[in-house]
């Protein structure tokens, strides 16, 4: 079972934002909606998932909801900054 990551920016906890290029729009936004039942109960709001789909899809090119999210709090843990 997944744990909630804090619900923030990824900027607020020292994460360098990142916009994906064109051929990688479409995949941040395949994952924000995939991500986003689960991740809007645990209090993030639309645009802080589609902030953390983007650096996530940015940095790791795919993944799954598991992935992300795991992804999200390994980040949120080290205060990574890219």
């Amino acid at each position: 079972m997944m744990s909630c990551p804090i619900p923030d920016h990824p900027r607020d906890a020292g994460v360098a934002e990142a916009r994906p290029d064109l051929a990688q729009i479409e995949g941040a936004h395949l994952l924000a909606n995939a991500s986003r039942e689960f991740l809007r109960g645990c209090g993030f709001d639309d645009r802080e998932i589609l902030e953390w789909a983007e650096t996530y899809i940015t940095q790791r090119g795919s993944g799954s909801v598991q992935t992300f999210v795991a992804w999200i709090h390994e980040r949120q843990r080290q205060g990574d900054r890219g």
